[in-house]
């Protein structure tokens, strides 16, 4: 009598149950993924098709629940822009800045177009650039996006790209954002080391003007005639026309200090006149003296002006015998 071996069934072996966990793994995995991208494009056809039924809101919820639940995949990143979209419209730029950050952060294939258009943003917000809003109706209060915002998202466009042309643009813009958040001081010196960094760019000549139109300004709304100020506007108008000669803001900045020494022609005169209307001929020769120094032109075509520096005699020399 023959024994026969004791045989186990190919289907009991450890290999083969391990191929088939494998195998059903690998089916229920794709099964699972088929079933998440239908979802994904369900969820991300509706969203849309609320969006173009102006149910705004709706399409917001949407477009963020795709984000939350497929996170870092394109479906993720197309709904990011989504509600980039969506939050402009709504006129939450702050949402709107923050999606496009995300574009940054969680998708790198994004990252041009998305520091792009952050800067886009900040650039109407501040009423530059061609994005700028150019409508007559106010906007509402509430609304208004805050300069400290507009400067914490400047900041944080130039830390996304410090080196690139995006990051270099909002260095300049940070300027302007200062000014308006009442930081003039800091204004200045970003609008300097602008120029000081790079000279060549398109916008050197504009933060150079800045620094001018900073200190203009400043003179223009003293309510005296300021001496300091018109002192530092007068400085810095003329180191601007001198540092900048080709620049298309020279006219302009050459009508500012003319305005600025006009006013100090006026007011030396005026003193240089009350004190000699009140005898004290040694207070007004020391003003007009000024007047010959600083405005020798429009002394000598004032007849009974050089006559007056004349008689008072310290600056006689400066300005010559009339005729």
């Amino acid at each position: 009598m023959i024994l026969e071996p004791n045989k186990k069934s190919i289907f009991c072996s450890p290999v083969f149950a391990g191929l088939l966990c494998f195998f059903t793994f690998g089916w229920l995995s794709s099964v699972s993924a088929q079933e998440d991208a239908e979802l994904v494009r369900r969820l991300y056809s509706k969203a849309q098709k609320l969006a173009s039924q102006g149910e705004a809101e709706e399409a917001l919820d949407r477009f963020l629940t795709v984000i939350k639940k497929f996170p870092r995949t394109e479906w993720s990143a197309l709904s990011l822009w989504e509600v980039y979209r969506i939050n402009i419209h709504l006129e939450d730029d702050e949402s709107a800045f923050e999606a496009l950050n995300r574009l940054i952060v969680e998708q790198p294939g994004h990252f041009e177009k998305a520091h792009a258009a952050q800067l886009q943003l900040v650039e109407r917000l501040l009423g530059s650039g061609k994005e700028a809003r150019r409508t007559l109706e106010p906007v509402r209060p509430s609304r208004v996006t805050p300069p400290e915002v507009i400067v914490e998202m400047l900041k944080n466009i130039i830390k996304n790209g410090p080196q690139s042309e995006v990051g270099i643009r909002a260095h300049y813009y940070l300027a302007i954002a200062l000014e308006k958040a009442g930081e003039k001081k800091e204004s200045i010196a970003m609008h300097e080391d602008f120029t000081e960094t790079y000279p060549h760019h398109e916008l050197a000549d504009d933060a150079g003007y800045q620094v001018a139109y900073i200190a203009y300004k400043d003179w223009k709304n003293m309510r005296s005639n300021g001496p300091h100020q018109r002192e530092s506007a007068a400085i810095s108008l003329e180191w601007f026309i001198a540092r900048f000669p080709e620049s298309d803001k020279v006219a302009q900045a050459r009508s500012c200090l003319v305005e600025v020494k006009t006013a100090e022609y006026r007011e030396l005169r005026s003193l240089a006149l009350y004190y000699e209307s009140k005898g004290n001929d040694k207070a007004a020769a020391v003003y007009y003296e000024q007047l010959a120094l600083k405005f020798p032109d429009q002394v000598v075509a004032d007849k009974a002006l050089a006559e007056k520096i004349l008689q008072s005699g310290p600056a006689a020399d400066q300005v010559g015998p009339t005729r």
